[in-house]
């Protein structure tokens, strides 16, 4: 299967799981979406169904457009449609499938099972793709991975895992020295300092309620390494997070397993040069 991440970040998440035969979008933050998937000269004959994680505009802002352009179905858990629906972020004409925890949907020749996240909104999820060949994850927007994730994410062939804050710049409002310098989007030239400050209660939600650090991601992948061979760390903040920083947390993580670490973020330069696009 190809997996291209077309957005990751709180400007728009959307991802592309496919194979020769079908595909499933996960996510529809982004505008002009079926426009984008011809630009990165995917098939959107193939695409059989849009996956909503959970009704939060940055995943949800052109799933109504998207999904009358494309006429397919919509798959989710019952709370994430139904928050959905009322939002008014999908059709109400749309067809919609109620994804159950650890039960398989079928979208042609893909198996769709969810599993829970946790993070504040109605009923989040997370998915794992299956064309009976390979398997990917992808688990965005939770605050912690228990066991039981764990163990749906450890028989992926793929994990597209979130890595969204530094811990130390969301206390310290600065950033930590890098380990090694790579050229990427954030141009920091230096410069520590956090671009954008936020207030107390919004770090309190993000560290609590809302997205998982690159400490705790990595901690996840020290567990997934040992079965997963490629890891792609997603939804990095803009403000609080480095993409330098989230791959020196997950290549410590990975170790000698030989795990392939990729790294999406919303940064324009580094999202042109770095497109995530990988085959499992």
């Amino acid at each position: 299967m190809e997996c291209v991440l077309l957005a990751s970040g709180s400007k728009g998440n959307s991802i592309y799981i496919g194979n020769d035969a079908d595909a499933v979008v996960i996510d529809a933050g982004i505008g002009y979406l079926k426009q984008t998937l011809g630009e990165m000269v995917l098939d959107t004959s193939r695409v059989r169904a849009l996956c909503v994680t959970h009704e939060h505009t940055d995943h949800m802002q052109s799933a109504k457009a998207f999904v009358k352009a494309m006429q397919i179905p919509v798959y989710g858990t019952s709370g994430t449609l139904d928050a959905s629906l009322r939002s008014g972020f999908l059709p109400q004409t749309a067809k919609l499938t109620i994804c159950r925890a650890k039960i398989p949907e079928n979208a042609a020749s893909l198996s769709i099972i969810a599993f829970h996240t946790y993070h504040d909104a109605a009923e989040p999820s997370g998915f794992v793709i299956d064309d009976g060949d390979a398997r990917v994850g992808v688990c965005l927007d939770t605050h912690e991975v228990t066991p039981a994730m764990h163990d749906i994410l450890r028989g992926c062939d793929a994990v597209i895992l979130e890595s969204n804050y530094c811990s130390a710049a969301m206390q310290t409002d600065r950033f930590p020295c890098c380990i090694t310098c790579r050229s990427c989007g954030a141009r920091c030239c230096g410069n520590r300092k956090v671009p954008r400050l936020y207030p107390r209660y919004l770090k309190d939600r993000i560290r609590e309620d809302g997205h998982l650090s690159n400490e705790n991601s990595a901690a996840a992948q020290r567990q997934l390494a040992k079965n997963v061979g490629i890891i792609a760390l997603a939804h990095l903040s803009e403000n609080y997070n480095r993409p330098n920083l989230a791959r020196e947390s997950a290549e410590d993580a990975a170790g000698e397993s030989g795990t392939e670490i990729y790294v999406s973020d919303q940064l324009p330069e580094y999202r042109k040069r770095r497109l995530v696009r990988f085959s499992v």
